[in-house]
């Protein structure tokens, strides 16, 4: 990890050095362990702000309400990407010329997303598309 990178999450107060020696930083093993941790917050998408609200969680209710929030956030994004990849793998299963003129079932789509939305009602998300 670059050094620069460990300062400035110094700088934010999600870690502090723990020592100093010949002019260099110098960390215990829990602050590694607290550095690898943040990466793998990172990893799972959280920001920098939520990072330090998980870090300096006094209560386990705190950190847990970052987390499903996170969670939330992702289970939406997997549907989105779920419904993106359903339609381009029935697009490539259609067996006609091109999927957007010639195939019943894209066409039948993009005609249930032109057609009027009900009063009061909002349009809902289609299930996935198969060309079987």
């Amino acid at each position: 990890m670059p050094t620069s990178t460990v300062r400035y999450y110094e700088r934010r107060g999600l870690m502090a050095p723990d020592e100093w020696e010949s002019g260099q930083r110098r960390y215990c093993e829990a602050s590694l362990r607290r550095l690898v941790f943040i990466g793998m917050l990172q990893d799972a998408g959280l920001s920098l702000d939520d990072i330090a609200g998980v870090l300096g969680a006094a209560r386990a209710s705190e950190w847990k309400a970052i987390a499903r929030q996170r969670l939330a956030a992702l289970d939406a994004t997997i549907e989105e990407l779920q419904l993106a990849r359903d339609y381009l793998a029935g697009a490539l299963l259609c067996r006609y010329d091109h999927p957007a003129t010639d195939c019943k079932i894209m066409g039948a789509e993009i005609d249930r997303r032109l057609a009027p939305e009900p009063r009061g009602r909002a349009r809902s998300r289609p299930k996935a598309v198969s060309n079987r």
